[in-house]
């Protein structure tokens, strides 16, 4: 289903002089410049809209880094003490302060969901906040993403010590809460249509509401100014379930074709070792550059640079390295799971192909590589999909109207 890109789009949902000014408390484990997670990135996007609109915000956030100011409440500590971290930042903000939305995203607001219910529940006017929760992907399929992956007939990624952690002590955890969360919360948001039929399965969530994630759009530099050879672009975490594995098969594969061309990997995880392994032994020491963690303010040159951006993976959500790079207008070379062809048009803004299938990659990476107006009037394609249906004002703009209808329904029936 492609998602209605009239909504949000001309009519601002604030006005001041009608309404009281809706007051949003965005909870997130992870906030720039800290850390550059996907879920942060909305946050801190949706923070600086409500924040344009004129909207009261406030983030509850476990270390905001560089982005510390009065309105962004750094919790400190562990990562999974964060639900119990927000609880007591939530209690002592709402001395003074009290949200008419609590925005919560994956199972990191469990208990904030918990007390705000409890407190309805008792009659408290602290349990008035409507809740509502973002969910990015289902753990429970996460979980099973958690696997040996194939290419060329043989396994070529095998999960490391603290991803079987992940999947068979973290995960089960994550989900149990993600339930919880998506149980007491008023509504439930995902990023995809498939990611929705996903929290519905697993989750027991209905009626989900989806809004996709967004990102604040980038100039798009001409393509005289791309790199020489032309280069295919992969951001992520390494971890199994992302196929960069897959992806040096492929690349192994099109240096055996004769195509000239270069991999840079931006990003860091459980995999790097090993994939690092890997290039050696493929001899693609000079074809791939591995670049570690990079910083948000670099990586716009990244999509720049690159001629094509590759995501190989076997599970997402609806992730934001595709979005920031239709933003760039870089076409897409990617696997046809979960959200991404809600994202990616097969054959007008990229090219979508079966997950573990290094030919069918190697062939898609070929076929842009070695045609630069196919890359042109892809990446093109891709910019305006992106503009229509992904830029943050539009995104923005539809969750606030949630808010809103949330907010005005409780008011109409008190």
């Amino acid at each position: 289903m492609e998602w209605d890109s009239r909504q949000g789009s001309s009519v601002d949902p604030v006005n001041l002089s009608e309404r009281p000014t809706l007051k949003i408390l965005l909870v997130s484990n992870t906030y720039p410049t800290s850390d550059i997670s996907g879920v942060g990135t909305l946050v801190f996007e949706l923070f600086s809209e409500a924040t344009r609109r004129g909207f009261e915000v406030r983030v509850v956030t476990r270390d905001a880094g560089r982005g510390q100011n009065g309105r962004i409440l750094s919790t400190g500590g562990p990562k999974a003490l964060f639900p119990l971290s927000a609880l007591v930042s939530y209690l002592r903000l709402t001395r003074s302060w009290v949200p008419d939305v609590v925005h919560v995203h994956e199972s990191d607001g469990v208990g904030l969901v918990l007390w705000i219910r409890l407190m309805r529940e008792l009659g408290r006017t602290s349990g008035a906040s409507r809740v509502v929760a973002t969910l990015q992907v289902s753990y429970a399929e996460e979980r099973r993403a958690v696997r040996p992956l194939s290419a060329l007939g043989r396994i070529v990624s095998t999960p490391t010590g603290s991803e079987r952690i992940f999947k068979y002590l973290r995960a089960p955890l994550h989900a149990l809460l993600g339930r919880l969360t998506a149980t007491l919360a008023d509504r439930v948001v995902a990023p995809s249509e498939v990611t929705a039929a996903e929290l519905s399965r697993d989750y027991g969530s209905d009626d989900v509401v989806v809004l996709p994630n967004g990102i604040r759009g980038t100039p798009v530099e001409s393509e005289a100014e791309k790199d020489v050879p032309p280069s295919v672009l992969f951001v992520g975490r390494l971890r199994t379930r992302k196929a960069v594995a897959v992806l040096l098969e492929s690349m192994s594969l099109l240096r055996a074709k004769g195509v000239e061309t270069k991999l840079v990997v931006a990003g860091s995880g459980e995999q790097e070792d090993l994939l690092r392994s890997r290039c050696r032994e493929l001899l693609l020491e000079d074809r791939v550059e591995f670049m570690g963690n990079v910083e948000r303010s670099e990586l716009a040159g990244f999509y720049q640079r690159a001629s094509v951006f590759c995501l190989p993976s076997t599970y997402e959500g609806l992730p934001l390295a595709i979005l920031e790079a239709m933003a760039a207008g870089l076409p897409v070379v990617s696997t046809g799971v979960s959200g991404t062809p809600e994202a990616v048009n097969d054959g007008e803004t990229g090219l979508l192909v079966a997950p573990e299938d290094a030919e069918a990659l190697a062939q898609a990476l070929g076929r842009l590589l070695g045609d630069s107006d196919l890359q042109m009037r892809m990446g093109q394609q891709a910019r305006a999909r992106f503009e229509q249906l992904f830029a943050i004002e539009r995104v923005a703009a539809r969750h606030f109207e949630l808010f809103e209808e949330m907010v005005a329904t409780l008011r109409m029936n008190q």
